[in-house]
């Protein structure tokens, strides 16, 4: 059977290209429906052929291929990735919601976390990962207790710099890394190092701690690179493996913890953390489920 993937043209490329590979009994098409006209056309006229519509970002209100999907009564699956689930809340809250949509949509998000905030705008959606962690590497061993952590250019804010510096400042003897940014706005503690563009997984081995802070995240990919290489991560939503904190106040004071620990010679690599990683976000676990889930009759 064929299953057109549409919506965001980064991770539907790549999922179209992994399923492929990995399910050779199916066929995975993926069009650029948001952008490209020549797509739109094709996707058009290959309708009435396919059998589930799998659209990577998801919406309740909108989406003119979505809206095709419906009048072909085709089976459509649509996945919430990231910011398209604060767009769901927003028209939720502004009574923007197709229930024609909604009903004919089956909804998948990447964590639990997610899963509840749609539920509170009464989506109900499974659990199901489009990320795939299949990196076999040999972790080295902490040598200098350093923290690490990613920032976009121009939202700094909401990746957490301010909590950033307040840790920096009580550490004033541990560095502290940002990649992705080479420029801030304001004066930096002289222990904060922008780096910019870098390799991760350099990045990742040299590192003792990542944090990740963002105001809002779906499952984002850096937790489970930094897990999978074993390193100590801090993160502001529960997730296995990783230290949980709510507050500035309490990510210090996990920070604290942790580098005593790392100066006492009690603080290792996380292995447990490698294997769970290696475990739930292998390639035939993700790629199995989303096939079960894409190919299975419509209801």
């Amino acid at each position: 059977m064929k299953i057109a993937i549409i919506g965001n043209s980064y991770f539907g490329n790549i999922l179209t290209e992994q399923l492929n590979k990995y399910d050779t009994n199916n066929e995975y098409l993926f069009y650029n429906t948001s952008e490209n006209k020549i797509d739109k056309i094709k996707f058009f006229f290959n309708l009435p052929f396919i059998h589930t519509v799998y659209s990577v970002s998801a919406s309740i209100s909108e989406g003119g291929a979505l809206q095709m999907a419906m009048r072909f009564r085709k089976k459509i699956v649509q996945h919430f990735i990231g910011s398209d689930v604060l767009t769901a809340v927003e028209d939720f809250k502004n009574s923007r919601v197709n229930n024609e949509l909604v009903e004919a949509s089956k909804f998948l998000c990447e964590v639990d976390w997610i899963k509840s905030e749609l539920a509170d705008i009464l989506i109900e959606a499974d659990v199901a990962s489009i990320a795939i962690y299949d990196k076999e590497i040999k972790p080295k061993e902490f040598e200098k207790f350093t923290v690490l952590t990613y920032m976009s250019q121009g939202k700094e804010k909401f990746y957490g710099m301010e909590d950033y510096i307040k840790l920096a400042k009580a550490f004033k003897d541990v560095e502290f890394r940002i990649a992705g940014i080479t420029s801030y706005s304001e004066v930096l503690p002289e222990n904060i190092k922008l780096l910019g563009w870098v390799n991760m997984d350099d990045e990742f081995q040299a590192n003792t701690c990542y944090i990740r802070n963002a105001k809002h995240d779906g499952l984002a990919f850096s937790i489970l690179e930094a897990l999978g290489y074993g390193r100590i991560v801090l993160y502001n939503y529960n997730f296995p493996h990783a230290y949980y904190f709510e507050s500035s106040d309490e990510l210090i004071r996990k920070v604290s913890e942790l580098k005593e620990d790392f100066e006492s010679g009690k603080l290792g690599v996380n292995y447990e953390a490698i294997e769970y990683i290696k475990t739930q976000y292998s390639k035939e676990k993700v790629l199995g489920n989303l096939v079960k889930i894409l190919t299975e009759p419509k209801k």
